[in-house]
């Protein structure tokens, strides 16, 4: 194999695609310094995956690729490609020819290709491993690095040698097989640390286990027998519920038909009452036609008289002249005051009309709002109702947990022996939590909710002794003098809490009397309330497992890693507390809504109030503008009968000029004895009259004894019907109840528990069994029911983590079996190599230098893996002891010497240089030259040089110049020119 073609464009100083194409020979590369010649070799690194940018003499990334000149624009990449003559199948592709390319972008971004096939840099510094044609390999010699091999400490310039040797793909796969052996080694502590948890929690998890299964065999039982028990209760409630149904209706049909009774005999009452408004009117209006009757008698009479007391003065008519003219004048003032008061009468109509108006307002707006009182009353009975049905509900919770009946038997019999001193409470009671909260706060308190706070470790063992003596079971205690606090560390808060999801530690999300801080501290300050399960997971992943952490909805993440949820599970105190707190809002809720309604009530009151003043101050008014128009109509009334009895006397006087009063007289005397008459006609009717109202006033004197009988009966109806409203509300309740109970503790229907349990026995000897099986329960104490699943799930990974830890300690032995295998050959590799080389070494430094000793020593050869290379070397004639005492061409031809016994002994590709040997003279560049010529045909030699002895030995030559400034340029270089100069 050799390289047959380097293509670049772009590259540095190649601002131009250019091609060099080489022979498997000598070749060379000339050119005047700074003409870009050394970027070949630069260009060759780079794209063998050389990373440093510095060992590419540059600044940046950005200055590998063309800047720009004067004439030129910068370019957007750069791209080099080396062309391998593979046709002797030297690299493990089956390719006769084989093009590495990188390519690389403005942006930094980089592109690697193995015959135009995208690749990863991964890939080529495989290919290349061991192939003596790498970007670290010792056949590329860079500008002035010549003198590092010399100048370089022992250990650095190991890697020459191991080049040379060919174990840097053994080496590379020691240090993968350490970084596994480093990642086993990581995963057998992980694992070794999880065993030993889980072992922590696999011995009482067994216990726990058989407890409750044998809990569970008892609570099966019971669940038999109670669901039995309840069915048994839903049907006799039921049953009851539907007579009192049955009852209602018959109950309900004869409370319409007394209803209808009362509403006909009303209608009666009313139609009488009615009836007799009417014949009081009619009575009024008679004896009105009555007294005008009188009044026209009365009137008659008189003008009688008058006429009588006329003829006395008849033959005086001067005396009649002057009367007429008085009233003639008397006539005028009465018109007069009569159309005044005809003025004051319509005003006074007119007011009328707008009162009545204002009453019939009025009337509408009190119908208005004594429909608005019976509505708000309905309102406020059936709220009463509520309240009634939930205070019951409340009373009931309360005395449940009052009474502790919540608690384990054990617990409840220390909390009600009142011998015990230095009892504090379960901590679930001793903690208040917001509605928001209470899921997640009672799931991080688990089986803790139930744990009894005492004061200190002597009363502990009291109420232990205790339990232990009596046969009550088993309890928890946290005594208040011994329980230290727990904590969220700080540092650990600072990761979490602006986490989406964090919500706060437990413990501050409680209210509790600070007495008790170290207890709540110790239940609840070191775990973390989130939103949901993906937060939790996500704190928990920052945290390393170190924390419990619960979700808004029970859900948990347990301390290292295990999670804990499903559908909240509710019980004893927990349940107990949460519905006695919704039954408490929901009956301040409805108090607050009857205080409402009370409140309006109260405001319509007042406004009846209102309305009913002013409805009595219209009708006051409405009389008295009715008064006072009757008043005005009476005075005009009175001014024209005084009209009247003047025109009759002016014409009295006016006839007894014209003799005409006879006449008259008659006329007065038949209207006299017509209106007594009428009189007397009018007197019968008004007797008529008042008998019919004496009948009907009777009769409305029967009907209402008779409705208030009815009234009565209606009203005994209505209060059984509520009595029996009230039993059917009570039994519903507990229909209910024991409906739900059916649901949420075991998650049945009633038509579902019929049909699968019968109860076989007596009910009273079943609730004794039920009651007993209970007692029996509460002396397990606390149960973990999840035990056994949890149990089997802990086992499992337990096994499985145990058998994965074998495999582990397997594939420990195994990578070291490996790195012992890559150390063994490369110790061979090294040491045989290096052992040749070093024969090399002294063969080729004679020869080079005419004599002299070359030596290689191991700095360490009992630590052959790791161990330096010093190099020894004296020129012959002299007596140096240190390589720091040679010359600069001496240095240069010792390092060559070197290089050549490497190629002796591991041939490579080809081998590039770049000027190494610039310091020599030219007697030494003619030995340089002439070793050359050994390798022909051996090994590929790429010379960058301008020194015209070194371009002697070249069997092809390319110029690089710049005649443009900034950009290289590829010139072919002919050396028959060369020999000639």
């Amino acid at each position: 194999m050799y390289l047959k073609s380097i293509k670049a464009y772009g590259f540095k100083s190649f601002a131009d695609k250019i091609e060099i194409n080489f022979n498997e020979n000598i070749n060379g590369i000339v050119g005047p310094n700074g003409s870009g010649k050394s970027n070949v070799v630069d260009a060759v690194r780079w794209v063998l995956g050389e990373q440093s940018i510095k060992s590419l003499r540059g600044e940046s990334s950005t200055d590998i690729i063309f800047s720009g000149s004067k004439s030129r624009k910068p370019l957007n990449s750069a791209s080099v490609t080396l062309v391998f003559d593979n046709s002797d199948n030297y690299l493990p592709l089956n390719f006769n020819e084989v093009s590495i390319k990188r390519l690389m972008y403005k942006s930094g971004e980089n592109e690697y290709y193995i015959n135009n096939e995208r690749c990863r840099l991964k890939d080529i510094n495989d290919l290349l491993t061991d192939s003596g044609a790498g970007r670290d390999s010792f056949n590329i010699i860079s500008q002035g690095k010549i003198d590092e091999i010399l100048s370089t400490k022992a250990t650095d310039r190991r890697g020459i040698f191991e080049s040379a040797a060919g174990v840097l793909k053994y080496k590379k796969r020691k240090e993968d097989a350490l970084k596994k052996l480093d990642r086993t080694d990581d995963n057998l502590n992980r694992v070794n640390d999880i065993i030993s948890e889980l072992e922590t929690s696999l011995r009482p998890l067994e216990r726990q286990s058989k407890e409750a299964l044998e809990y569970l065999e008892y609570k099966d039982k019971l669940d038999n027998v109670s669901i039995g028990v309840i069915v048994r209760d839903i049907t006799d409630y039921n049953n009851r519920i539907n007579e009192i149904k049955g009852l209602l209706d018959v109950i309900n049909n004869e409370v319409v038909i007394t209803s209808n009774e009362i509403n006909n005999t009303d209608i009666k009452l009313s139609k009488s009452k009615e009836e007799l408004k009417k014949l009081e009117d009619n009575i009024n209006n008679k004896q009105t036609m009555l007294l005008e009757l009188t009044r026209n008698i009365e009137k008659t009479s008189a003008d009688i008289r008058v006429l009588e007391e006329r003829r006395k003065y008849s033959s005086d008519s001067d005396k009649i002249n002057d009367n007429i003219i008085n009233i003639k004048k008397e006539l005028m003032e009465v018109e007069s005051e009569a159309n005044r008061l005809g003025n004051l009468i319509n005003d006074k109509v007119s007011n009328y009309s707008s009162i009545c108006k204002r009453e019939e307002e009025l009337d509408t707006k009190y119908k208005s709002l004594k429909d608005r009182e019976v509505n708000v009353n309905n309102s406020i009975n059936l709220n009463n109702r509520e309240i009634a049905n939930l205070n019951y509900r409340i009373d009931y919770l309360k005395n449940n947990i009052k009474s502790n009946d919540s608690l384990p038997n054990s617990i409840k019999s220390i909390m009600d022996n009142p011998r015990l001193k230095g009892v504090h409470n379960v901590i679930g009671k001793l903690i208040t939590v917001s509605d928001e909260y209470k899921t997640s706060i009672y799931t991080a308190l688990g089986s803790s909710n139930n744990y009894l706070v005492v004061d200190n470790r002597e009363c502990a063992k009291e109420m232990i002794n205790y339990l232990r003596d009596n046969k009550l079971g088993r309890a928890t205690f946290y005594p208040m003098d011994v329980i230290k606090e727990r904590y969220v560390l700080e540092v650990d808060l600072d990761k979490v809490k602006n986490i989406d999801g964090y919500i706060d530690v437990a413990s501050n999300l409680v209210s509790y009397d600070n007495k008790y801080k170290n207890i709540i501290m110790n239940r609840l300050g070191n775990n973390i309330i989130t939103r949901d399960l993906d937060s939790a997971n996500n704190i928990s992943k920052v945290l390393n497992n170190k924390y419990k952490i619960i979700t808004l909805d029970g859900q948990e993440v347990n301390v290292g890693g295990s999670i804990t949820g499903g559908s909240s599970y509710n019980n004893g105190i927990l349940k107990y507390k949460n519905e006695l707190d919704s039954n408490e809002k929901k009956l301040i809720g409805i108090k607050e809504k009857n205080t409402l309604f009370d409140k309006e009530i109260n405001d319509i009151y007042k406004e009846l109030s209102i309305v009913d003043r002013d409805i009595h101050d219209n009708k006051v008014l409405k009389e008295e503008v009715s008064n006072s128009i009757n008043k005005l109509r009476s005075d005009i009334e009175a001014l024209n009968d005084k009209k009247e009895l003047l025109d009759r006397e002016y014409n009295d006087l006016s006839s007894i000029i014209s003799n005409n009063s006879r006449s008259e007289e008659d006329n007065l005397l038949n209207s006299y004895y017509n209106y007594i008459k009428s009189r007397d006609n009018i007197s019968n009717e008004i007797n008529n009259l008042n008998n019919k109202k004496s009948l009907i006033n009777d009769n409305i004197v029967e009907l209402d004894s008779l409705n208030r009988r009815v009234s009565s009966s209606y009203n005994d109806k209505v209060k059984e019907l509520k009595k029996l409203e009230v039993e059917e509300n009570s039994l519903n309740i507990r229909l209910d109840n024991l409906l739900l109970e059916l649901g949420e503790e075991y998650n049945l229907t009633y038509d579902g528990a019929r049909d699968k349990y019968h109860l076989d026995m007596d009910i009273d000897e079943a609730r004794e069994m039920v009651s007993s099986i209970k007692n029996k329960l509460k002396n397990f104490g606390d149960v973990y029911l999840g035990a056994t699943s949890e149990y089997e799930r802990v086992k499992e990974r337990y096994d499985f983590l145990i058998k994965q830890r074998d495999d582990l300690y397997n594939a420990r032995g195994t990578l070291f079996e490996i790195i012992n295998e890559m150390d063994s050959i490369m110790k061979e590799k090294f040491t045989s190599t290096f052992e040749a080389i070093r024969v090399e070494f002294k063969k080729v430094f004679k020869e080079m230098f005419g004599g002299g000793e070359a030596e290689l020593v191991l700095s360490d050869p009992d630590n052959i893996l790791e161990t330096g290379i010093e190099i020894q070397a004296v020129p012959s004639g002299k007596n140096l002891k240190s390589l720091s005492l040679l010359s600069g061409g001496e240095k240069t031809f010792t390092a060559i010497s070197l290089l050549f016994a490497i190629l002796n002994v591991r041939p490579v590709p080809f081998c590039l240089l770049d000027e190494v040997e610039a310091a020599l003279d030219d007697a030494n560049v003619e030995a340089f030259g002439n070793y050359l010529n050994k390798y022909k045909d051996k090994t590929q030699f790429i010379l960058i040089t301008h020194k015209k002895k070194t371009m002697e030995f070249a069997d092809i030559l390319y110029g690089i110049t710049m005649q443009e400034s900034g950009v290289s340029k590829l010139v072919s270089v002919k050396l028959e020119n060369i020999e000639n100069k």
